[in-house]
């Protein structure tokens, strides 16, 4: 089976590739640009480790970088496409298959769409807007998403040398059975589902969320990767709420999907938390924090890994989530008072901006979706200004009142006045 992989980067080499290598298949890798085919062609390969496994070097993969002849040629001859380029760029890279989709003369193929977030509708639309921009005619495309358990912590193109891609041993893989227009190749892990949107959620608002929940409180709590974050006693019981707040969230809005399951653990509520927090621990892996805090404003969107399972919580309870709010409240602060984050980060330095100009509440509506009146955006606010930073560290606003955990917050925001909405956040005690 000829396999074209577009994204060079943690997922496609640190898992895609080594999945279809493994299988027997024959994979050719897109890369965004030619020096990055160059350097690969010419490293011969790289390594790849699954964490408390030895390493193994990955060999025998053609490079091509996206418009050119090798890569129309390779998408028009392949039985199989799959993009893994990150969220924000699957819709730009969409356009790069359409010579060689069109070249296929009406031979379907199924291009898998690997992210953590439900992209394939747009590259469809972009491969159908683009088609007839250009005049040309597509064969019937089946564009899946699927959703990747594993976690590739560390490994690129960008660094000296040839690369290792580090990973965990969550290799699993989800494809959406809808829209395939042919029979999915039997490969280890892989599984298809016809409920693909409540598998990605199952994954992004659980592992996902807590993930990054962990890498916006460690980074405030100093800490350099998640494995020490998660191991912090100011942070993990602040996760593991949250985990559990978003597990049986998801069990209320999908009953009775997840049972039966072979390769989780269906029903449980406490096992994918229990599962979660010690792939968080993995001290092989070391987990980057800016690489899990990174692109902020993607992550508070609404729907997204924070804001969406808080709206299925809202659903069936009217109380706040109070260990979503104090980590929501967080992720607002990634970068405040460190210039080398929003330097790296055009994402954190644009949500820096906004909180700077316009205020907390502004961003709360117009980047998270949330009413200027909502309890909950007050909840967030309140901990937002509740952090106070010190020398030695800095102290955590209580996770909710005294009341309980999910108490809701006695006045609105509009009860607090202007003053109170618009103070820098936090506290320096010096």
């Amino acid at each position: 089976m000829r396999v074209v992989i577009v994204g060079s980067g943690k997922l496609g080499c640190g898992y895609l590739v080594p999945l279809f290598l493994g299988a027997g298949h024959e994979v050719l890798l897109g890369c965004r640009t030619p020096d990055t085919a160059h350097r690969i062609r010419s490293a011969g390969g790289w390594r790849v480790r699954v964490t408390g496994e030895p390493p193994e070097e990955v060999h025998g993969v053609a490079t091509a970088a996206v418009s050119t002849t090798e890569l129309d040629e390779a998408v028009a001859a392949a039985d199989l496409v799959v993009l893994c380029v990150g969220v924000a760029n699957t819709a730009g890279a969409a356009p790069h298959l359409v010579p060689g989709l069109a070249a296929r003369r009406g031979r379907p193929v199924d291009v898998w769409v690997v992210e953590n977030a439900e992209c394939a509708p747009w590259v469809g639309e972009a491969l159908v807007d683009t088609a007839s921009a250009r005049g040309v005619q597509l064969p019937p495309v089946g564009v899946a998403g699927a959703v990747a358990g594993v976690t590739v912590g560390r490994g690129s193109w960008h660094e000296a040398g040839v690369p290792e891609f580090i990973g965990d041993g969550a290799r699993r893989l989800v494809v959406d059975t809808r829209p395939l227009r042919l029979a999915p190749p039997a490969l280890p892990g892989v599984q298809t589902t016809g409920q693909y949107r409540a598998r990605l959620r199952e994954k992004l608002f659980v592992h996902n969320a807590g993930h990054a929940l962990a890498a916006y409180l460690g980074w405030l709590r100093g800490h350099r990767t998640i494995d020490t974050a998660i191991g912090d006693p100011f942070v993990r019981p602040i996760v593991a709420g949250a985990l559990l707040e978003a597990r049986r969230a998801i069990l209320a809005a999908y009953p009775g999907l997840l049972q039966g399951r072979s390769m989780d653990h269906g029903s449980d509520v406490h096992g994918p938390v229990a599962d979660a927090l010690a792939r968080y621990g993995n001290t092989e892996l070391a987990d980057p924090v800016t690489r899990v805090a990174r692109e902020p404003l993607r992550k508070l969107a609404p729907g997204d890994r924070l804001l969406g399972p808080v709206a299925l919580l809202r659903r069936t309870s009217h109380r706040v989530p109070a260990h979503f709010a104090l980590g929501i409240a967080a992720a607002l602060l990634y970068g405040y008072g460190d210039e080398a984050v929003p330097t790296a980060d055009a994402s954190a330095r644009r949500l820096r901006r906004l909180l700077d100009e316009r205020g907390v509440f502004a961003v709360l509506t117009s980047v998270c979706g949330l009413a200027a009146d909502d309890p909950f955006a007050a909840a967030v606010a309140a901990r937002y200004h509740g952090f106070v930073f010190t020398d030695d560290g800095v102290r955590f606003p209580p996770a909710a009142p005294a009341t309980g955990l999910e108490a809701p917050l006695p006045h609105a925001p509009s009860d607090r006045g202007d003053d109170w909405r618009e103070r820098l956040p936090g506290q320096v005690v010096r």
